[in-house]
């Protein structure tokens, strides 16, 4: 199963893609677990940092070639995802 999945990658980045996917779903579901922990200023720089994050690793991965388009995809997917459940916990913390 792990060799149709690393097939199934090679267009989109290669094995690169597979462990950020990985990370990206794990980091979530952390993120989501402790979102009520934090307080609003933790939020809002959480927000800041995943936006950093996803805007730097997509340009990085851009610059690499049109292989790496789909790293760069997941990044901002990620980043967006981040900033809508913490904006929405802002929202409803106030």
């Amino acid at each position: 199963m792990l060799e149709n999945l690393r097939s199934f990658a090679q267009p989109y980045g290669g094995d690169l893609i597979l462990p950020l996917i990985l990370l990206a779903v794990v980091s979530l579901a952390v993120l989501w677990q402790f979102k009520s922990r934090m307080d609003v200023a933790q939020l809002r720089r959480m927000i800041r940092v995943a936006a950093l994050v996803a805007l730097l690793g997509s340009v990085f991965a851009m610059q690499l070639g049109a292989a790496y388009y789909a790293l760069a995809i997941v990044l901002l997917v990620w980043g967006v995802v981040v900033g809508i459940v913490f904006g929405r916990e802002i929202g409803r913390k106030r």
